[in-house]
């Protein structure tokens, strides 16, 4: 072969380009990168959702906890006998429901879900429109001003 032909065989810069193994060095490229990636990706979808359905959970869990340590009831309809105040119920009025609404949406993140989205909407609107304000309500009868500087402190969710 002339050296003006290996020339115009050449790729720009004098590299000469073997098809094939271009394509596979691409096909390896590219599978490294999906891994890497696209599958990476389902991972830490799968683990956020993870996360935030474990945080959820033991953050009702806890929340509950604290009113059985207190012998008060749990029962949205119940007469409440204590009035707890400490951590989560700094930070929120309504950890045990924040915490299963947290689960919910954790686990329509761990499974790539749109329609389990409704779920946790859902649960947070009923609970918010039909649920909280008759607890609330309750608490404001029975725990008179110490709940309504509570309630004008902490947030009713966030």
């Amino acid at each position: 072969m002339s050296e003006t032909s290996e020339t115009l065989n050449a790729a720009p810069g004098g590299y000469r380009i073997h098809p094939p193994l271009l394509a596979a060095g691409l096909l390896i490229g590219t599978l490294i990168l999906h891994s890497l990636f696209e599958r990476g990706d389902t991972q830490a979808h799968g683990v956020l959702g993870l996360l935030l359905a474990a945080g959820g959970i033991g953050l009702s869990f806890f929340a509950a906890a604290l009113f059985q340590a207190r012998n008060t009831t749990k029962n949205p309809y119940g007469e409440p006998s204590q009035f707890v105040v400490e951590m989560p119920y700094t930070f929120t009025r309504n950890p045990m429901y924040l915490g299963l609404t947290v689960a919910l949406l954790g686990l329509a993140i761990f499974f790539g879900s749109i329609v389990m989205l409704l779920a946790p909407i859902g649960f947070f609107l009923v609970l918010d429109r039909m649920v909280i304000p008759n607890e609330e309500n309750a608490l404001a009868r029975i725990f008179g001003q110490q709940y309504l500087d509570y309630k004008a402190r902490v947030r009713r969710w966030l």
